[in-house]
């Protein structure tokens, strides 16, 4: 409450600014809201976003789990650690070497709950868009994640369409 009191509110750049930027002000912004949106079924948006592989998948190893969300096996274990500890995912051995993950029918329920809630949290971020208008910024979006991403390509690319 004192820092809104004692800062000024910060100025909001305009769409003319650095994309990078507005993503990551935006990504932000939407993240602290699904952070406000989760925190009473006590889940972080992190370990969601773990759930919600599952709604695809019935169960994966810890490395195929790092895989799909992009981290390493080692940012992944302790999120595992703490969804195993509130009962939400449990370990079974495939055999010797290879232990899968799956939700518990606790970790389902909580993650049927949290989309009610993250969807709604979307609805809000398209709020004032046309469906189609949101059909054309989830197309861009998805694109735009599928692209490459190997250094330098993006300025020879440019170049050779120039």
């Amino acid at each position: 409450m004192s820092a809104t009191l004692t800062n000024p509110p910060q100025p909001q750049p305009g769409p003319e600014a650095n994309l990078g930027y507005l993503f990551r002000l935006a990504h932000q912004r939407f993240r602290a809201r699904l952070e406000d949106e989760l925190e009473d079924i006590e889940l972080s948006a992190q370990e969601y976003g773990i759930l919600s592989v599952f709604e695809t998948r019935a169960e994966l190893s810890t490395s195929e789990l790092a895989r799909v969300t992009q981290v390493t096996r080692q940012t992944m274990h302790p999120a595992i650690l703490g969804l195993e500890s509130a009962g939400l995912l449990e370990r079974r051995a495939r055999n010797q070497r290879v232990v899968l993950l799956r939700p518990t029918k606790q970790g389902r329920d909580a993650l049927r709950a949290a989309s009610r809630r993250i969807r709604a949290v979307e609805r809000a971020a398209f709020a004032g868009l046309s469906q189609k208008d949101e059909a054309t910024v989830r197309a861009w979006l998805a694109q735009l994640a599928a692209v490459p991403t190997r250094p330098g390509r993006a300025d020879a690319d440019h170049e050779k369409m120039a």
